[in-house]
């Protein structure tokens, strides 16, 4: 008997039997890295025998070799009860690696109703626009004047606003709405992170001056980047 026969098993009277045992370690690993936790989710343990789990109080924030924690997995997996059952249980919604490795960044990539379920996150964002936001990002996006785009962008009043412009931007365009909207006080971290991702900031710091002065906006682009990431000049001049 081992845990990944039991998490294969759907009879869930015998998994509690062998959970109440105690004859198994909880928080055994597989060569994996993978606790018994992430077995029953990965191989999709019914919701009871998750929960028979749950209750004998497992470790819930052990990483496997992939750095995922059991919500990871489940996010992964495309278990939204799974994910409800977690956080009943005290799942962590922050990661000590930062926004980048929690699960509702997992799941904002690949599945964003996913990521609802997680939005009490530590800095996240909600992601799912109301018409009516949707229709003020779009007037943004979408408008041929790159100063009455900064204009607008200076009157958004909230984070998920901001966010929205950012992840939609075509950056072929002038970047000069995207300098407006990280220095705008509602431009959180995880919005900085992605700019710094869209924009491929390193491409711009690694460029040699020269290059970067020959380049259409290129002065701009490399201010942004700097300041994005925290290097010396970024955006100490009149943009």
């Amino acid at each position: 008997m081992n845990w990944t026969e039991i998490s294969k098993s759907k009879h869930i009277e015998y998994v509690s039997e062998v959970i109440a045992s105690s004859a198994l370690d909880l928080n055994e690993r597989d060569e994996r890295g993978r606790t018994p936790l992430m077995l029953f989710l990965t191989n999709r343990m019914p919701l009871e025998g998750i929960r028979c789990l749950l209750q004998a109080e497992p470790d819930l924030e052990l990483e496997d070799k992939l750095g995922d924690t059991a919500l990871k997995k489940a996010v992964k997996f495309k278990q939204p009860e799974a994910i409800r059952l977690l956080l009943e249980y005290g799942a962590r919604l922050d990661s000590p690696h930062g926004i980048l490795a929690t699960a509702w960044n997992l799941a904002r990539k690949h599945n964003p109703n996913l990521a609802e379920l997680l939005l009490d996150t530590p800095g996240a964002v909600r992601l799912k626009l109301t018409a009516e936001e949707q229709q003020i990002v779009d007037d943004i996006i979408y408008e041929e004047s790159s100063a009455k785009a900064c204009e607008r962008i200076q009157t958004l009043d909230s984070a998920v606003l901001i966010h929205a412009v950012v992840s939609g931007f075509n950056w072929d365009d002038s970047p000069e709405p995207m300098v407006e909207a990280a220095k705008h006080p509602n431009c959180v971290d995880i919005t900085r992170l992605d700019m710094i991702e869209l924009m491929e900031a390193d491409y711009w710091l690694e460029m040699d001056l020269a290059e970067v002065n020959s380049r259409v906006h290129g002065p701009t682009y490399r201010h942004l980047a700097e300041f994005l990431t925290g290097r010396k000049g970024g955006m100490d001049h009149d943009t």
